[in-house]
């Protein structure tokens, strides 16, 4: 159930303009609404020869780092081409051609991602084919894709049901701003002889020497996310050789996920146990000593010791790759 508190709503002027060049004037309805958590801006076209109604909508949630929005059949026909540019032009930003590589990151999570049932640690598991990169990683502004074929059926196939598989092609928009959200720039949060690991409000990457790449990137359905973009997913990180322990924020609720990555394969599991924040006797320690401390259902905090986590992460990416 959408709820919408704080609702605002905005009605814009109607836009008459010949947009097909058809020597008919055309005209363009617009408004915007938000709340809490859910907003957007919602067109309506009316074409001024036929009457057609061609109708978008960009409204979703304020916990998506990227959002998918199927393009409707009468909108993909050729001679409408000039109404879906108009569309493309108001609702989103910059057009790309491909994705920078945190997006990639995420269009590689959905295609390696695995739900693990009954294991004693994990219940999910990423395992991106990642690569080191000698370039150096540059946080985008936001844009947007057009996306058809296999990467839109692999992302519809996680979205909910509102969306249709059979669309064809839809945009995507990708909030790469939101990287900066409270911060200005990539934070170093922790370094060794060997790494120098970075986080954004909603992403690491690792830095080796001259090489980097990206270990952890916030999307909804992928690896869960607050529910306001503007709460940082990233709270801790620790380095324990080459391995990072993160703190992935479930804000507003007091229980975030914990996972666990290797930084030179790239895997990344997801404990089955959360992490409570705002335990006294803790202060708020991720790691204690050799030990990584969760909470169960009863919400008492238990520790398991990172070697053997560690040791398990391995095996079961081995087991995925054969």
């Amino acid at each position: 159930m959408i709820n919408l508190q704080a609702q605002s709503y905005k009605e814009y002027p109607p836009v008459i303009e010949d947009f097909n060049n058809d020597n008919v004037l055309d005209t363009l309805y617009s408004f915007y609404e938000s709340g809490s958590t859910f907003g957007g801006t919602d067109i309506k076209i009316v074409n001024g020869k036929s009457n057609e109604v061609y109708k978008f909508s960009d409204f979703g949630c304020y916990c998506e780092m990227k959002r998918i929005y199927p393009i409707p059949a009468l909108l993909s026909k050729p001679e409408n081409k000039p109404f879906l540019s108009v569309i493309q032009k108001k609702l989103f930003s910059e057009p790309r051609e491909k994705p920078d590589p945190s997006l990639e990151w995420i269009f590689k999570g959905y295609s390696s991602k695995k739900k693990i049932p009954e294991n004693k640690y994990f219940n999910l598991i990423i395992y991106p084919e990642v690569n080191w990169d000698t370039e150096k990683i540059k946080i985008p502004d936001n844009y947007s894709l057009v996306l058809n074929n296999d990467t839109l059926n692999l992302l519809l196939n996680e979205e909910d049901s509102l969306f249709s598989v059979k669309d064809k092609t839809a945009f995507l928009s990708y909030c790469g701003n939101c990287h900066f959200y409270n911060k200005s720039s990539p934070e170093l949060v922790v370094s060794d002889n060997e790494y120098k690991i970075y986080k954004t409000s909603h992403g690491i990457f690792v830095v080796k020497g001259d090489l980097q790449k990206w270990l952890l990137v916030n999307d909804l359905n992928l690896t869960g996310s607050p529910e306001k973009l503007r709460w940082d997913s990233i709270l801790q990180v620790d380095l324990i050789d080459k391995y990072l322990i993160i703190q992935f924020s479930g804000a507003p609720d007091i229980f975030d996920s914990i996972y666990v990555g290797n930084i030179e394969t790239g895997v990344l599991g997801r404990l089955k146990y959360p992490f409570r924040r705002n335990v006294e006797d803790y202060e708020g320690g991720l790691v204690i000593g050799d030990k990584i401390r969760y909470s169960d259902e009863e919400e008492e905090s238990f520790f398991v010791s990172y070697n053997d986590v560690f040791k398990e992460l391995e095996r079961l990416y081995d087991n995925l790759k054969k």
